[in-house]
């Protein structure tokens, strides 16, 4: 009797004690997928030679703010190597950039019929600042 209801405690406590493991794992990978991953922006000018490498990716981009579309729907961003149009469809807010802010953003690369060069639509304002 005494060596079964030790086995059962046993049974319980590394249970326990590797549930907990498990769902702080969890937990954890959560956040982190939450949390933005620091990496370098793209530059404009290697989106603009090889587009098709881009195109439906996920994309980091850092500039200043040359240009602004009517009631914020879109931007031309630049860098030192280039400008690219940028899209603001896809934010709930707008927030306006005035011009020659410097701003950092994420989207995704995109190809219209109508239009020959790459545009970049933005899901993220990360920074946007005078």
């Amino acid at each position: 009797m005494k060596n079964t209801s030790f086995k059962l405690l046993l049974e319980r406590a590394i249970f326990s004690r590797l549930s907990a493991v498990l769902l702080g794992i969890g937990f954890s990978s959560l956040f982190a997928s939450c949390v933005p991953q620091s990496r370098a922006p793209t530059k404009i000018k290697v989106l603009s030679l090889n587009p098709d490498e881009y195109v439906g990716s996920r994309v980091h981009l850092s500039g200043r703010v040359q240009g602004v579309g009517p009631a914020d729907s879109f931007l031309l961003v630049e860098d030192d190597t280039g400008r690219i149009m940028v899209g603001t469809e896809q934010i709930a807010q707008r927030t306006s950039c005035p011009l020659n802010s410097k701003i950092e953003l994420t989207g995704t690369l995109r190809r219209l019929k109508s239009v020959p060069q790459p545009y970049f639509s933005m899901d993220s304002l990360l920074e946007c600042a005078p």
